[in-house]
């Protein structure tokens, strides 16, 4: 029963629903399940799959164990709204509309004013995946090697951030560069740099479960 009463509580503290969780399932993990079973889940009057324990904490952003009883830490999970998207190889128009959409977040370094924004391609694989969720803090201190996203003019991705003091410039570096998606280099006595806009990405929530694609790309067979 102690995972019916965890699982009940923590769905209701983010306000998801058992249809929203069915759905989600569904989407990012094709895992199929009806949004009764899941009442039932929660009600304890039926005992869940380890599959469908393993895949609700990833969605919920908790332990397994938290789940199940076997670790008592206490977790605050946050909603973190979903802004839009972000280029990460790909030509990036933003066409995220959903101004209601969120993401979870275990709230240990939790900030009011994190953000998430949906990667768009793989220049950053296999850290950051196409449709990985990205979350961003505007206010941590950004350093060199640190990953971030900028915004500049209407663009908006995804790189490795390196700051050159004695050239005065600053770049951006994708991991895995292409045509049209190469490092950014801006000189800091530029007008376009009072423009720029920085966030550190703090987390990343793997959207894409099972990626044998991105396995294959590090082995050299894809």
């Amino acid at each position: 029963m102690h995972f019916a009463k965890t699982f009940n509580s923590v769905m209701k503290s983010l306000n998801i629903t058992n249809k929203q969780l069915s759905e989600i399932l569904k989407t990012q993990y094709n895992y199929q399940i009806s949004k009764e079973s899941i009442g039932k889940y929660r009600q304890g009057a039926r005992t869940p799959n380890p599959t469908f324990i393993e895949l609700s904490a990833k969605v919920l952003n908790i332990s397994t164990d938290y789940l199940l009883g076997v670790q008592n830490k206490e977790y605050f999970i946050k909603k973190i709204p979903i802004i839009g998207t972000a280029s990460c190889g790909r030509a990036d128009r933003n066409h995220f509309q959903d101004t209601s959409a969120f993401t979870l977040y275990n709230g240990e370094n939790y900030k009011h004013n994190l953000y998430c924004v949906i990667a768009n391609g793989d220049s950053m694989a296999p850290e950051i995946e196409d449709g990985d969720e990205v979350i961003c803090d505007p206010t941590a201190e950004v350093q060199n090697g640190d990953i971030v996203h900028y915004k500049l003019l209407g663009e908006s991705a995804i790189k490795v951030y390196y700051r050159d003091e004695d050239a005065f410039i600053v770049q951006f570096i994708p991991y895995n560069p292409n045509q049209n998606f190469k490092t950014k280099t801006i000189r800091l006595d530029e007008e376009l740099a009072n423009e720029l806009e920085i966030s550190k990405v703090v987390a990343v929530n793997k959207l894409k479960f099972n990626n044998r694609l991105s396995r294959l790309k590090l082995i050299g067979k894809a």
